[in-house]
């Protein structure tokens, strides 16, 4: 018969199996999109418990498990359709022209300037055109408020000389509803996106927005 000791012992090693099976689990959901999942990323709870009922997350299980696990349930899952690259590119030509036409501007009136931006941005990237929607979000909300906060929200930014803003949401490929560009989804790109994301804001906007700043 087993002693405490060796009780509590196997059930910490059982906890740390599992909370490492757990974390292969996300990890396996970022790469399957189609997969349904909460709001805030996480596994949703019938999707979890589908896996779970098929394999025991008590045995350390890696990314390699889930992926045959995954043929096995895929009958089982309502998996979401996912966007085209060009269905999301043309729903945020859609929404950034709304936001434009949706202004006083007399520019967005004429339907030769309209025609001619849809044109340009048909050309963009994904990346591009989330760039281009957070630009105008954040210029016509800026519009909109008083000048004394304006000088604030320009006198904190002024150390960043060089480079555009980093966003406070982006659309992640392959989607079409924004999530935060917080320090937690800088931490879970790889190292290749992360430089990317240095390039184009720098290394000192990066590392504000990693420490929460």
């Amino acid at each position: 018969m087993k002693n405490r000791f060796e009780i509590d012992q196997a059930e910490a090693a059982s906890t740390q199996r599992r909370e490492a099976s757990l974390a292969s689990f996300r990890e396996f959901l970022k790469k399957h999109p189609e997969i349904p999942c909460a709001e805030d990323g996480a596994p949703a709870e019938s999707v979890q418990r589908l896996f779970e009922e098929y394999a025991d997350f008590d045995d350390s299980l890696t990314e390699s498990d889930f992926e045959f696990a995954y043929s096995n349930l895929k009958g089982n899952i309502s998996l979401r359709r996912i966007p085209t690259e060009a269905e999301t590119k043309a729903d945020l030509i859609n929404r950034i022209m709304e936001l434009l036409q949706g202004t006083n501007n007399a520019h967005w009136t004429i339907d030769h300037n309209i025609k001619s931006e849809r044109t340009k941005m048909s050309f963009w990237s994904v990346e591009q055109l989330t760039a281009r929607l957070d630009e105008v979000v954040r210029a016509q909300t800026l519009n909109a408020k008083p000048i004394g906060e304006l000088k604030a929200i320009a006198a904190s930014e002024r150390q960043y000389v060089g480079f555009p803003t980093l966003g406070k949401a982006i659309v992640r490929p392959g989607t079409v509803r924004a999530v935060p560009l917080d320090a937690e989804y800088l931490r879970g790109l790889d190292s290749w996106e992360l430089k990317k994301f240095v390039r184009l804001y720098g290394i000192d906007q990066v590392n504000d927005r990693l420490a929460g700043r």
